[in-house]
């Protein structure tokens, strides 16, 4: 078990989120401290953190500025789109946002995710009710943590681009709630390389709606890039896609989860990356085909390619399958530029390095 969380020295909830310094209606603070608190020192997430240390990402989250900055929203002048911030929100609405967070992710999966909410100050509701035809453009404060909740009702369609500048530690939590027959392109790059960063993007599909995300990124100072995409109702397709690149002294490490809770849905995964310097890359790409969800077609490739000697490429793609009428398969390679190849370009003038 080498190299895996020490709970015991893992800073307690307490000391990264603090205390509460005043009430938010979007958010039941004590449950949310549970969940993390019993999730923290879990089997789950002691081996999904193998390759990363928890305690630094838990450190710079409860020294990060919890009310620093706001997120800009661009498009929200169309017909059919809402943005609001969880503060302005009506009674009603925040109870609905409450019951959304607490609902929305994997209990035993997500712990720094749970820490970050708490730490957050405030967020946003973005709500899509029609077929919109401009993108809508998320632009993240530089540091800090500010959740967005994006909400697509039935028969909606959107693009959603979301834009990162950071230059300190930052937290970014989103959630998507895509219904019936709705659909969503999503684009989002995380391009800074000497920043701390955490983000989750947990994505809910309901019956016949359509989740395509393009991601690119690079290494950080330290980088985890957890997403977790559940297939909740029949005819619900998602494709993802992305590609990263991790170069000298940077870490990224991505965790994907797909579930497939119902039958006759699709998913496909194709993520490529590149080791371009002694640098470290985690790739871990898991599968869950619930027993209730025949005729479920399920896809992954990961491919890597090792262009210095020392870089460290980990994947791990993963199947856990409870029906039979499945159509499911996963790959992952790790190699170098074959001399074929370098031989093929130097000859036709490409220098060698």
């Amino acid at each position: 078990m080498a190299g895996l969380v020490n709970a015991a020295r893992l800073p307690a909830v307490a000391d990264v989120v603090g205390d509460t310094d005043r009430a938010r209606p979007w958010l039941d603070d004590a449950a949310l401290r549970q969940r993390a608190a019993d999730a923290l020192p879990a089997v789950v997430t002691r081996e999904s953190w193998k390759y990363t240390p928890l305690g630094p990402f838990l450190e710079s989250l409860a020294g990060a500025e919890a009310g620093r900055g706001q997120v800009e929203i661009s498009g929200t002048d169309q017909a059919g789109v809402t943005a609001t911030a969880f503060d302005d929100l009506s009674a009603d609405q925040q109870s609905r946002l409450r019951q959304h967070l607490e609902g929305a992710m994997a209990p035993d999966r997500h712990a720094v995710a749970d820490l970050a909410l708490l730490r957050a100050r405030n967020g946003w509701l973005v709500e899509i009710a029609a077929e919109i035809e401009r993108p809508l453009d998320i632009h993240y404060p530089d540091a800090g943590m500010v959740p967005v909740v994006v909400l697509l009702h039935a028969h909606a369609s959107v693009t959603l681009v979301e834009h990162l500048q950071t230059r300190a530690f930052l937290a970014q939590v989103t959630h998507i709630d895509i219904a019936d027959g709705a659909r969503l392109q999503h684009h989002r790059a995380a391009l800074e390389a000497d920043v701390g960063h955490y983000s989750l993007l947990n994505v809910r599909l309901a019956k016949h709606a359509s989740y395509r995300l393009t991601q690119s990124a690079t290494g950080g100072r330290r980088r985890r890039l957890e997403t977790h995409v559940t297939l909740d109702g029949g005819g619900a397709e998602a494709e993802l896609s992305g590609a990263y690149l991790v170069e000298d002294g940077q870490h990224l490490d991505q965790q994907l989860v797909i579930e497939h809770r119902h039958g006759h849905t699709r998913s496909h995964q194709k993520f490529h990356g590149i080791g371009a310097g002694k640098g470290r890359s985690v790739f871990n790409g898991r599968i869950h085909i619930h027993r209730h969800a025949p005729a479920s077609d399920a896809q992954l490739s990961n491919r890597n390619l090792a262009l210095h000697p020392e870089a460290e490429m980990n994947t791990k793609p993963e199947l856990e399958i409870y029906t039979d009428d499945v159509r499911c398969a996963h790959g992952a390679t790790v190699g170098r530029l074959s001399d074929d190849a370098l031989f093929y370009l130097t000859a036709r003038g490409i220098p060698e390095p």
